[in-house]
């Protein structure tokens, strides 16, 4: 799979390292974390182009799985196997971090997808927003605004102003 992605994205690059970054972040594995430090020195795009590609391509998903937050109610309620999906991973992440959310909400989104770590991208914050049944125009800026800080974040660490933190990346 792995093997298969790389080649893909290598592919892609050849013709378009602007698709490529934007690519990988709209992925749920690479986001931001991955797309701008391959932007810039894979691509060899400029740090400024493929931060803001990657916030495009990151910021693509976050609209898709708001919006569509009404279909996985349906899949809930129609697909066995969506609904174990369901209770094993997002049950698990709304259980994780209930207490946060029922105490700072939007902020607790904001916070949680600014912080570049695995599993703390815009992916995970939208399924938390749709689990815990957050009003889009909530979640949405609170989403959006984690994710520029993350970039910036990632784009200090890869330019050496935050050097301590490169193990983020």
């Amino acid at each position: 799979m792995i093997t298969f992605l790389l080649s893909w994205i290598s592919g892609i690059a050849e013709r378009s390292p602007d698709l490529a970054t934007a690519i990988l972040a709209a992925l749920p594995v690479t986001e931001l974390r991955l797309s701008i430090p391959l932007g810039v020195q894979v691509f060899d795009l400029s740090l400024a182009r493929a931060f803001l590609i990657s916030l495009i391509g990151n910021a693509i998903p976050v609209f898709v799985l708001l919006y569509a937050a009404p279909l996985f109610l349906f899949f809930r309620r129609h697909c066995a196997w969506f609904e174990r999906w369901y209770t094993k991973t997002v049950l698990r992440l709304e259980e994780k971090h209930r207490a946060s959310y029922q105490r700072y909400g939007a902020i607790f989104l904001f916070i949680f997808t600014a912080i570049p770590l695995p599993g703390s991208g815009v992916w995970s914050a939208c399924l938390l927003a749709i689990v815990f049944d957050m009003k889009r125009r909530l979640a949405l800026p609170a989403i959006l605004g984690g994710m520029v800080a993350a970039g910036v974040v990632v784009s200090l660490i890869l330019s050496g102003v935050l050097k301590g933190l490169s193990f983020l990346l």
